[in-house]
């Protein structure tokens, strides 16, 4: 367990169980997340963190278990709705629209919730201010940016939508160690603001940066919650982080 006791449970998972057809991914899996935290979901690759995120956000439907923000029930809430409730994801790969302006990727953005003008404008404005060089950048193709100023993008879009929860698949996904730097600078100043993070991540050194608690997911079950300064000293679980070898060797 953590080194705190449950205090503010923003995010609540209660033994959730996921199949895609026979195959079953996830297996009785509970954890919460507290109000301001960041957290970290760690594991290998196939661990099932990712099917776990998409369970959070509501892109799919868990076989058995619950999901509940604030206390309140969301599982089969549709995506659409749950992120006007406050869960947004952010999937692995680049989750931009390649052939439009940065300004024309955050319009987009501002239709999944159904806001008045103002409200948008100001979203906007707020997050250019986050992200200065997309706004540098603003009526430039998403596709001819950087890979990491398009993750940037990926980041501001979601933070457009004013999440309580920002779920983040794999930030550090193809890019130079001192590009993610940068991504993680940003992604501490979002969870400076009051947002409660959840980063999936294959990379322990990297999760170590942003997150204070961590949770690692060994197929599709929690094999460790707690410190993440603390999966450092557990070689078995440390090796697998980092060398992608079973946690049980």
């Amino acid at each position: 367990m953590s080194e705190h006791a449950m205090t503010d449970p923003i995010l609540t998972v209660d033994d959730v169980s996921f199949a895609y057809g026979e195959l079953r991914v996830l297996f009785d899996v509970s954890l919460h997340v507290e109000r301001g935290e960041a957290l970290a979901l760690l594991g290998t690759n196939g661990a099932g963190k990712s099917t776990l995120l998409r369970v959070i956000a509501g892109l799919e439907r868990p076989s058995s278990g619950r999901v509940a923000l604030d206390g309140r029930e969301v599982g089969g809430i549709p995506a659409e709705r749950l992120v006007e409730a406050g869960i947004v994801l952010i999937p692995g790969g680049r989750a931009i629209f390649t052939d439009m302006t940065v300004d024309d990727n955050l319009q987009m953005q501002a239709l999944t919730v159904r806001r008045d003008r103002a409200w948008v404008q100001e979203r906007r404005d707020a997050v250019l201010t986050t992200f200065p060089r997309l706004a540098e950048r603003i009526n430039q193709q998403a596709g001819t940016l950087s890979g990491g100023e398009q993750q940037q993008l990926a980041l501001a879009k979601a933070l457009l939508l004013q999440p309580k929860v920002l779920c983040i698949d794999e930030l550090s996904l193809g890019l130079a160690p001192i590009v993610v730097g940068e991504l993680l600078e940003v992604v501490r100043r979002i969870h400076e603001q009051g947002v409660t993070v959840v980063l999936v991540e294959q990379s322990l050194n990297i999760a170590v940066q942003l997150c204070d608690r961590a949770v690692f997911l060994e197929k599709g079950e929690v094999q460790f919650e707690g410190a993440t300064k603390d999966l450092l000293e557990r070689d078995d679980i440390a090796r697998a982080v980092f060398l992608g070898a079973p946690a049980a060797g």
